[in-house]
């Protein structure tokens, strides 16, 4: 909006818009942005950031106000208003969409990481037994060569068995959804120190303190696989613990490591090949649950979850 003394001489349609919207008295805008100013040299602007106005509609806008003085002789100046309501609205939106956009991005890796272990891996296997077979029905072996062939096939098949059922236990354990979060977690804890050779503790409070939906303990899940999936990969530990307490409205969860840390400055997320540092966060405050990250080269590195309790969903 643009002034001389008093008058209001013009005005862009936004600002029409917001006067036939909301009923606004662009004096009572004057006035108020006017009310700031503690300069009369040209050029000068003050910003009111919150600035709460009624409307016809009995409703409030958060608006914020930019006086700026053009030309001091003639009394003339500009009024730049800002819907911080409108702001905040599209802020969230932009920061959904891109929430929405990383999390298809990181749900495609991981499927293009089945489908590549799935060629690798299963299909292979599959494949050799079935040239297995093929010997054992078409060639002319003798009784020894048809029991050596038999046992090939058998630990072949045994073999893509095993990976196969790795594989469902990565994508979604069955002792999640039959037992819960406590049992699950200390199955992966003991299956991945069985792997590596890495002493892995589990403490955690009684399962039925555990209040929180199916979608919180699937998320913490997760974050805790991958963490310490993230640790045993680059940190070499040698000890990492698993901490699941109940505080007053709040279930957290702690995975500590002693291993090499980090600078978390330099190090804006994991390597792994499901989850990075930043996809574990977005996952976590979709459901408004807290992340934490601490870490120090040398020092080892503890992540840190919060969900509330007691709420209603």
């Amino acid at each position: 909006m643009f002034f001389a003394g008093d008058q209001l001489i013009a005005s862009n349609h936004s600002a029409e818009e917001l006067q036939r919207r909301y009923g606004l008295d662009p004096c009572y805008l004057r006035q108020i942005a006017q009310n700031g100013k503690s300069s009369s040299t040209a050029g000068y602007q003050v910003r009111t950031n919150v600035v709460t106005i009624p409307t016809k509609e009995k409703e409030s806008l958060h608006l914020s106000l930019c006086y700026r003085l053009l030309d001091q002789e003639e009394d003339v100046y500009s009024l730049t208003i800002r819907n911080l309501q409108h702001e905040e609205q599209l802020s969230a939106q932009e920061r959904q969409h891109l929430l929405t956009r990383y999390v298809n991005r990181a749900h495609e890796k991981e499927r293009q990481r089945i489908s590549q272990d799935l060629h690798d891996s299963i299909a292979q296997g599959v494949y050799s037994a079935i040239m297995g077979v093929r010997r054992f029905t078409q060639g002319d072996l003798s009784p020894a060569e048809q029991q050596e062939t038999s046992q090939a096939i058998e630990i072949q098949l045994q073999e893509t068995l095993t990976e196969i059922k790795e594989m469902a236990l990565d994508i979604r354990p069955a002792v999640l959804d039959s037992f819960g979060l406590v049992p699950a977690i200390k199955a992966l804890a003991k299956r991945l120190q069985a792997n590596s050779g890495v002493i892995i503790n589990v403490l955690a409070v009684d399962e039925q303190a555990i209040q929180l939906t199916s979608d919180e303990q699937s998320v913490l899940y997760r974050v805790c696989q991958e963490a310490i999936n993230n640790a045993l990969r680059h940190a070499h530990p040698s000890e990492i613990t698993v901490l699941l307490s109940n505080h007053p409205h709040v279930i957290q969860m702690q995975v500590l490591d002693d291993g090499d840390g980090f600078n978390l400055k330099k190090n804006a997320h994991f390597n792994g090949h499901s989850l990075g540092l930043m996809n574990m966060k977005e996952r976590v405050t979709a459901l408004n649950g807290v992340f934490e990250i601490s870490s120090h080269p040398h020092e080892g590195t503890t992540l840190t979850v919060k969900f509330p309790l007691n709420t209603v969903r």
